[in-house]
């Protein structure tokens, strides 16, 4: 199978930096020196945006050239990776490849197959051998320049051979399965199901059913037979087609009938709950309760409080007996109702008295803690907090900061140490106070410096990601995707589409028309900060229509 990916925006070309200038008769043989970055402003002629990030990007990173040439060439060696489609591998091949050709410290990166009838020397060809001829085994070569520097690093590729339609329709029926709505199951189906209309290689499924009564063919309608009529028994037939190869697959399911009323009640009464607040139990209410006012299947659910003047009937107030007087013991019961049936469940609380001011002061004190932003922990602080002004039991706490330069006391702002000057200790004491007592609570916190330009790129590099739609995956694209312009470290994100009339630079997709195939491209994700700079690619597979 033949995929050639005709790289269409002239800003991805912002990438392509080596092979023309490593050959010895090429006209400006002088310009090898310049650095990946350089050569990929000259080249990207037709995406302004991306051509002046780089711009911008390679004056930064020329005021920061602390890097002899071997130690840059040596680094982009040691992180040059090949990215591939879809679920492929280095052992697994069968879709184009993206082929980083700048470094992230510049080097300009050229790339030699071994084979080039089966993988190109750009990676944007992969012609997978006939059905029967084996596999084949490629090499790519990549020669890692950065002015007078080279190195060389070399991968071992196997491309597989070309399926047949019998091979893909038979990979797609095994994998053929159908999606249950929650709780659902094959012997007991309630509510709609999803079935996929394509396999993962390629086949067209079609559904049919058995009695499109109770089980419509695209599984968007399940009509569930009256109570007393009894389940039905359903068979849907998945259909699964490519080119001239045709097989089936078949799935038995059971509709369970309708409740009567009074099973209706019954299934709802068995997963009545009340909901406590914080660390509340039946032994131990404090604070307001959450009482379901319907069951999930469609009960209604009415509830009584014994004293309403200690729980109200909606749960919503709790009112603590004063101090001294004891706790007090509530009975809720709950009527759940639907039809002509209704039945009744109890449960058995108990208020807690209300507590002395020394008592609240120790439990708020106990219980106190801080908000962290993001995945921030008190020993790596680099975002701002949130610190309660009240305990859970109604103290007043007050917060001072033994260094509010870089914590303020009311932990909103953070101010982190420059790049270099290093980690910050800071001491947040808590003062907790009720009536006539007050106690404090010490948090000793670690105030994380700030990152390099080249620690805010590789991290927000490690984490960038393509935000797909409901059931899309890299390798199945039906829909438009969301590409972040900012990674979580402040890193600028600018993306560059190989195939802008598939999927535009700012995530839009438009589906090829039905039978012309799915559509693989290359999506740059051009990442920069300061003076530093690097990039990420995806590859993708936009379905067909």
């Amino acid at each position: 199978m033949k995929k050639k990916i005709l790289i269409c925006t002239a800003a991805f070309t912002l990438l392509m930096t080596g092979a023309a200038y490593a050959k010895a008769d090429h006209p400006n043989k002088h310009e090898a020196k310049k650095t990946g970055l350089e050569n990929a402003l000259e080249r990207g002629k037709k995406n302004d945006t991306a051509r002046e990030a780089i711009r911008r990007a390679m004056e930064r990173k020329l005021q920061h050239s602390d890097l002899t040439e071997a130690q840059r060439v040596e680094a982009d060696k040691k992180k040059l990776e090949i990215t591939f489609g879809g679920t492929d591998s280095a052992n697994h091949v069968t879709q184009p490849l993206a082929l980083p050709l700048v470094g992230s410290h510049g080097s300009a990166i050229s790339w030699t197959s071994s084979h080039t009838s089966v993988i190109s020397n750009d990676g944007l060809t992969v012609n997978r051998p006939a059905v029967g001829q084996g596999d084949a085994a490629v090499t790519l070569t990549a020669t890692i320049r950065y002015g007078e520097t080279t190195a060389v690093k070399t991968f071992h590729l196997i491309v597989k051979q070309q399926t047949t339609d019998a091979q893909r329709v038979a990979a797609d029926k095994a994998a053929t399965a159908i999606t249950f709505s929650s709780g659902d199951t094959t012997d007991s189906v309630t509510k709609p199901l999803t079935l996929p209309a394509s396999g993962p290689n390629g086949s067209t499924i079609t559904w049919t059913s058995s009695n499109a009564s109770i089980i419509t063919s695209d599984g968007k309608t399940v009509n569930r037979p009256s109570a007393g009529q009894g389940d039905a028994a359903v068979t849907l037939t998945a259909t699964i087609t490519y080119g001239t190869v045709t097989d089936t697959k078949t799935f038995a399911l059971t509709v369970k009938q309708s409740f009567t009323d009074a099973q209706r009640v019954a299934a709802d009464k068995a997963t009545l709950a009340v909901t406590f607040s914080g660390g509340d139990t039946a032994s131990s209410i404090t604070r307001p309760l959450t009482l379901p006012v319907s069951g999930p299947n469609g009960s209604a659910v009415t509830w009584i409080s014994s004293n309403a003047s200690v729980i109200s009937n909606d749960g919503k107030i709790v009112n603590r007996p004063a101090v001294g007087s004891g706790d007090a013991s509530i009975v809720l019961s709950a009527v759940i109702t639907y039809g002509s049936s209704s039945d009744i469940k109890t449960y058995t609380l108990t208020v807690k008295q209300q507590l002395t001011d020394a008592q609240r002061v120790a439990a708020d004190k106990e219980a106190l803690a801080i908000v962290y932003g993001g995945s921030d922990s008190a020993s790596a602080v680099t975002q701002s907090l949130t610190l309660p002004a009240s305990g859970v039991n109604g103290s007043a706490i007050t917060w001072v900061s033994a260094n509010p330069s870089i914590i303020s006391n009311d932990g909103k702002t953070v101010n982190r140490p420059v790049a270099g000057q290093g980690d910050a200790t800071v001491v947040l004491n808590a003062i907790i106070s009720a009536g006539g007592y007050s106690d404090a609570k010490s948090f000793t916190l670690t105030v994380k410096q700030q990152l390099t330009d080249a620690q805010k790129v590789a991290a927000d590099k490690e984490s960038l990601a393509i935000v797909y739609g409901e059931a899309q995956s890299s390798s199945n694209v039906t829909g438009s995707i969301t590409l972040p312009a900012k990674g979580p470290n402040g890193s600028n994100v600018q993306w560059v589409s190989s195939n802008t009339s598939v999927v535009a630079s700012d995530g839009t997709v438009t589906r090829p028309a039905a039978g012309s195939g799915d559509a693989s491209v290359i999506l740059t994700a051009v990442l920069t900060s300061g003076g530093h700079a690097d990039t990420k690619t995806f590859v993708l597979t936009v379905k067909q229509k």
